[in-house]
């Protein structure tokens, strides 16, 4: 029997400072910003993915607080991101950050946080998981989103 072929889990972090502003990384591989988050391996959790992820990339450790959507990539267009052939399941993650201190890595140039109305250009998809997470900033009992 063939192996399925299945979408890939993306596990993704909105963090927010005391400002209210979005931790965002710019991407090495497409030059946009994104939050951040990646793929999840083998033997991990999706909570796990997101705050390995999270420190990879921002250089900050964070707690998971909240499922705050699961997203599909067959909703959107993709224009820029690399992975133009695979479909991804999107989890979506609340997280507090509980310490290290911002560095890029190989996956990101720079590491900035923004403003819900002052947000750089973003990578495919991250816009309505942001305008999704900025909703839940405002209402935190808001349900979790679901596609």
């Amino acid at each position: 029997m063939p192996r399925p072929v299945t979408p890939f889990v993306g596990c993704a972090v909105f963090v927010t400072d005391d400002a209210g502003r979005v931790l965002l990384i710019r991407r090495q591989d497409d030059g946009l910003w994104a939050m951040p988050g990646g793929c999840q391996d083998l033997g991990e959790t999706p909570a796990q993915c997101a705050c390995r992820e999270c420190l990879e990339e921002t250089g900050f450790t964070v707690r998971i607080a909240r499922l705050l959507g699961v997203f599909s990539s067959t909703c959107y267009e993709y224009v820029h991101y690399p992975w133009k052939d695979n479909e991804f399941t999107h989890l979506l993650f609340h997280a507090e950050i509980t310490g290290g201190e911002p560095r890029t890595s190989e996956e990101s140039t720079e590491v900035a946080f923004f403003a819900a109305d002052a947000l750089p250009p973003l990578s495919d998809g991250h816009l309505p998981r942001l305008q999704h997470a900025f909703r839940f900033q405002a209402d935190p009992l808001m349900p979790p989103h679901f596609e």
